[in-house]
């Protein structure tokens, strides 16, 4: 296994974490971070909205799954057992996914933020020398929910 995630905590200015739109960053006053003085905040936007942060990893020869272990505070507004706004995690070469971590949603959030702990497996379709790890949110219409999404690794292991 080999952790190929850099910046896991999103403190570190090099190597950079992609945002779009940009400020999905953040910490006090708004949230206290799991660790550190940073950790990327995804959701709370406009109807509709996406937000997405990501980082190009290295992938060694062979890898074959993933697995991402991480800190999660979800505060949402939507108390419906439903899925309305979700945040994915994915691996992708070019923009086709090659491993679908997996997703929190609404249902897992609460009023106050809390972080909690979560772990994602997923197979690797291929193994390309290089790929792009995504955190991605999309908010419905109507009540908004918050994704805080700090203290990541992401490891591989090999065939």
């Amino acid at each position: 296994m080999v952790d190929v995630l850099q910046n896991g905590n999103f403190d570190a200015t090099d190597p950079p974490w992609l945002q779009d739109p940009p400020d999905l960053l953040c910490g006090q006053p708004l949230i206290a971070p799991d660790s550190g003085t940073t950790a990327a905040c995804l959701g709370g936007g406009a109807d509709g909205s996406l937000a997405t942060v990501s980082q190009e990893i290295p992938l060694p020869a062979g890898a074959a799954s993933a697995r991402l272990t991480g800190r999660i505070c979800i505060s949402t507004e939507e108390i419906e057992a439903k899925d309305h706004d979700i945040v994915s995690f994915d691996i992708l070469s070019g923009v086709a996914a090659i491993a679908r971590l997996g997703t929190r949603s609404n249902q897992q959030g609460t009023a106050a933020c809390q972080f909690v702990d979560f772990e994602l497996d997923a197979a690797l379709t291929s193994d390309p020398f290089t790929a792009t790890f995504r955190i991605q949110s999309s908010l419905d219409v109507g009540r908004s929910t918050s994704f805080f999404v700090d203290t990541l690794a992401l490891t591989i292991a090999c065939n």
